[in-house]
């Protein structure tokens, strides 16, 4: 029995076939293409948020070592300070000491100064003016010394009522020879009939002496006007207001904001000290401390002090 012959595939058919099987690979192509695309921007996205929570590490990392870099740098700024601290408690010391030691000898120059005085009696008028001269000195010498070692006593402050000008007076007296031996003139402009202030003599005198100090050394090097005027006047019905004004050289814009900060100084030998500590005393006395360039030349150092209520 003869096998039945099978039909021959068209070309046709056969462009059919391939057709479909081309689509089905385009199709494919085309979902894996998409899936790619899907797992690309995936990624992507995680490379993102990986890399911004890394950059972000390393942001607080810097700040962690800037912020540790910061505590470092106050940490051995507070031991400099200690050390420093310690260092003007002994010279304290030490000063108060070397005052007592003074004191000794400047007693004795007196006591033979007046014998002498007694002894020579009116025979010798020119030793007896020279003696007077030693004499005077002297006892200005042992009050310099009285005031250094009040202001080196720890103690309590004394508040009571004065006369501001009165202070200012007995200041100027102290320092009229080192303002002579500097070529310095000192002038005083005080308001009359002032209401009485009301603080501890010792300290306010500390902050007029320091300011004036200050001034001093502001007209070092000046070959000008060299002179110091201290202004006294009355700014309200409660405050009196103090004033030292010089013609000095004045104070670099930049260094007046950190003026009045510890140990801050422009001086080689300076301790930085002084206007941080005579700032506390006036603001412990309810005043202000501050600072001022004067339009021409020099800079004016300025205090106020309450007046006592009682006289106000």
């Amino acid at each position: 029995m003869k096998k039945k012959a099978k039909n021959p595939v068209s070309k046709d058919e056969i462009r059919n076939g391939e057709r479909v099987r081309l689509e089905g690979v385009v199709a494919s192509l085309r979902k894996n293409r998409i899936h790619l695309k899907d797992t690309i921007r995936h990624q992507t996205d995680e490379l993102k948020a990986k890399n911004g929570q890394l950059r972000n590490g390393v942001k607080k990392q810097i700040r962690s070592d800037k912020q540790a870099q910061i505590r470092t740098k106050k940490i051995r700024e507070q031991r400099e300070e200690l050390l420093h601290v310690t260092r003007v408690g002994k010279l304290a010391e030490f000063v108060s000491s070397l005052a007592h030691e003074i004191s000794q000898p400047l007693t004795a120059i007196l006591s033979y100064a007046q014998a002498a005085q007694r002894m020579l009696g009116e025979r010798e008028p020119e030793i007896h003016k020279i003696l007077s001269y030693i004499i005077n000195d002297d006892k200005r010498a042992a009050e310099v010394i009285q005031r250094l070692r009040s202001l080196l006593k720890k103690s309590a402050p004394e508040i009571k009522p004065f006369d501001i000008n009165s202070l200012i007076d007995e200041t100027v007296t102290l320092i009229a020879t080192d303002a002579t031996v500097r070529n310095i003139i000192l002038k005083i402009k005080l308001e009359n009939d002032l209401p009485l202030v009301r603080g501890d003599w010792i300290q306010l005198e500390q902050v007029l002496l320091n300011l004036i100090s200050n001034s001093f050394d502001a007209l070092e090097g000046n070959k000008d006007v060299r002179e110091i005027l201290i202004h006294t006047s009355r700014k309200d019905t409660d405050t009196i207001i103090v004033e030292v004004k010089d013609s000095g050289c004045g104070i670099p814009e930049h260094n007046l904001p950190k003026l009045f900060t510890r140990f801050f100084t422009n001086k080689p030998d300076g301790l930085g000290m002084g206007l941080s500590i005579s700032r506390s005393i006036v603001e412990s006395h309810g005043g202000i401390l501050d600072v001022k360039n004067n339009p021409d030349r020099g800079a004016t150092f300025y205090f106020t002090i309450p007046v006592d209520k009682k006289d106000a």
